[in-house]
């Protein structure tokens, strides 16, 4: 192996923390323009992500496995990039939250009940009348938020989410060893 050239761990590591720092990045955007980071607004950029994950696959694929990456395999190196993203992006949030937002987890629980406020109307529908039950028990839930709790939920969401689109990318990006397939119909 090359000495200059990083070994695939590091590669895919790498990918997942500048993933990491430029997610950060837009949260901090958001909140310099007065837009609360990890409420809805945070969801429209959930796709930059996906595009780290897919790259990172490839070009795993294409420099270190001349060509040829397995499901699974493509699945374990994309879920290394999200984890990875997802440690980073909470521990800088966590700091964000400590030093610069001290009032992080009060603006969480204020949106939040506001959307909640927002949904009573479809919620109702949907639920008919456990809705209020169930309303009550979200409300208690969402005021004992901490920064901790919030922070488990965004990581939580980013592996969950992040799995799902793996498992699609996965199927994009597997290819059998052209190679190996030739030598096997001889």
């Amino acid at each position: 192996m090359n000495e200059n050239k990083p070994s695939p761990f590091t590669h895919l590591f790498n990918y997942g923390a500048i993933c990491g720092l430029a997610m950060f990045a837009i949260t901090l955007s958001l909140w310099i323009f007065n837009i609360f980071p990890l409420g809805t607004a945070s969801f429209y950029f959930s796709w930059i992500p996906l595009v780290f994950m897919y790259v990172a696959t490839k070009m795993l694929r294409e420099n270190f496995l001349r060509g040829a990456i397995t499901y699974w395999g493509a699945f374990k190196a994309q879920m290394l990039v999200i984890s990875s993203y997802g440690v980073l992006y909470v521990l800088l949030i966590y700091i964000f939250g400590k030093i610069i937002y001290p009032d992080l987890v009060s603006d969480y629980i204020q949106v939040y009940l506001k959307e909640l406020s927002l949904s009573k109307k479809e919620m109702y529908q949907v639920l008919g009348q456990g809705y209020e039950a169930y309303e009550d028990r979200m409300i208690d839930e969402i005021k004992k938020s901490t920064l901790t709790s919030i922070l488990f939920k965004e990581y939580f969401n980013k592996l969950a989410g992040g799995a799902f689109f793996a498992l699609i990318l996965s199927f994009i990006l597997k290819r059998i060893n052209p190679i190996a397939h030739v030598e096997s119909k001889s």
